[in-house]
């Protein structure tokens, strides 16, 4: 019995030892790492955020829009978020909202497509006018025959389920100036 018992080798207490240290830390570093992700992902969320896919707001009543077809303008004041900033509610911009025969609305960002200045409304007949240079656009929101715009008025996404509930719901976003593309900022 005793020679059996010399040729069984007694466990290296330094391999203990290392395992219970090496178990130690990778027990700590997951326990440490859970929240140290749940920080980070908390501080880099707002930069990920859509960002370019606007504010739906609500504008007016159907009943509340010309009979005629002719274009009201509303002011869109709204609070906004940016990364990490709530800024309290402002204007942000505006919008001609127009009714169709048949009780389609359309909606177009008031900013001129080339130099970003304000659009204003003459009549059904003259259509849409930027003062700044003389550009013409037809009530449909396309460039008119005097038209230094890369690309016709802007038109908004109207929210068509809130409109067969009687309420104008617009996706507001702004877009930028002097370029062909349609492209939202």
């Amino acid at each position: 019995m005793t020679q059996e018992m010399n040729e069984q080798q007694p466990e290296d207490p330094e391999r203990r030892e290392f395992l219970a240290k090496a178990i130690s830390v990778i027990a700590g570093g997951t326990i440490v790492s859970i929240p140290i992700g749940a920080g980070l992902a908390t501080l880099v969320s707002p930069l990920r955020g859509e960002g370019q896919g606007g504010i739906k707001i609500r504008l007016a009543a159907v009943d509340d829009l010309p009979v005629d077809g002719s274009p009201k303008l509303y002011q869109v004041v709204a609070e906004r978020s940016d990364a990490w900033t709530k800024y309290p509610a402002k204007p942000l911009g505006s919008v001609f909202l127009r009714k169709l025969e048949g009780g389609e609305v359309v909606a177009f960002n008031t900013s001129c497509p080339h130099a970003g200045c304000s659009v204003g409304f003459r009549s059904k007949e003259e259509g849409y006018y930027c003062p700044c240079h003389e550009s013409t656009f037809l009530l449909d929101g396309s460039r008119g025959d005097v038209c230094v715009s890369p690309r016709g008025l802007d038109s908004l996404e109207v929210d068509k389920d809130r409109l067969k509930e009687g309420e104008v719901w617009v996706t507001f976003q702004n877009f930028a100036a002097g370029i062909e593309e349609k492209k939202a900022i």
